[in-house]
């Protein structure tokens, strides 16, 4: 059997990866809407406009496609802070819990959906669990920094208040944006500003953070 050209092999892949971002897309739609114990793949195929064989070309099964859409939304909660965050810490502190804030905002359906299954399914678990450890440890070495410097009073260990406070972020965020609105929608939703603010104070007052400018040790 001949072999096909390198062309032709580089043009598949490509056809091949939008076949299977097309699907992507579309399994996050459906898992928004009816949740994943409803969610059929013969709809995200449908919704991705081609066969349900090409579903089992990229995925297994339901849970496989579900870890690709949780890829996808980890991607934009691991994009790093932008440049006019700065150096100082206080300023980076308030740009990182405003970027999660709206992060969450905007993906909390599909979370909520993630959230639900990572009981259920190990290997989702693991993503869930290798994102909440990413979100602490660098909570926890921007504490030891302000901690070295002499800008955060605390006598709670570092690694502690990382944890809780990431913790305290990511509960408030999935009540608040996922679990009220999917169950009250007719509740008044505080705005994406104030939550950033009061949970950035709420981080300022746990560390104990002197906000007045210090240097700090390099990186």
């Amino acid at each position: 059997m001949a072999k096909a050209h390198p062309r032709r092999r580089e043009l598949l892949t490509q056809r091949g990866e939008l076949t299977r971002g097309k699907l992507v897309v579309a399994a996050r739609e459906v898992f928004e809407r009816d949740g994943f114990a409803a969610a059929r793949i013969t709809e995200i195929a449908a919704l991705a406009d081609t066969a349900v064989g090409s579903f089992y070309t990229y995925f297994d099964t339901k849970d496989a496609i579900l870890r690709a859409v949780m890829e996808v939304v980890d991607g934009e909660f691991a994009l790093p802070l932008p440049r006019e965050a700065g150096s100082d810490p206080l300023a980076r502190l308030a740009a990182g819990n405003r970027a999660y804030v709206r992060n969450y905002a905007r993906n909390a359906r599909i979370l909520a959906v993630m959230q639900h299954r990572s009981f259920y399914d190990s290997e989702l678990g693991a993503l869930r669990t290798l994102a909440r450890r990413r979100w602490i440890e660098r909570a926890e070495r921007s504490i030891r920094r302000l901690r070295d410097a002499g800008r955060a009073t605390s006598e709670l260990s570092p690694r502690f208040l990382a944890t809780a406070l990431s913790s305290m972020v990511q509960a408030f965020c999935y009540e608040h944006f996922a679990f009220v609105d999917a169950n009250h929608p007719g509740d008044s939703r505080l705005g994406e500003e104030e939550i950033a603010s009061g949970l950035t104070d709420i981080w300022i007052r746990a560390v104990g953070l002197r906000t007045t400018t210090a240097p700090l040790p390099a990186r």
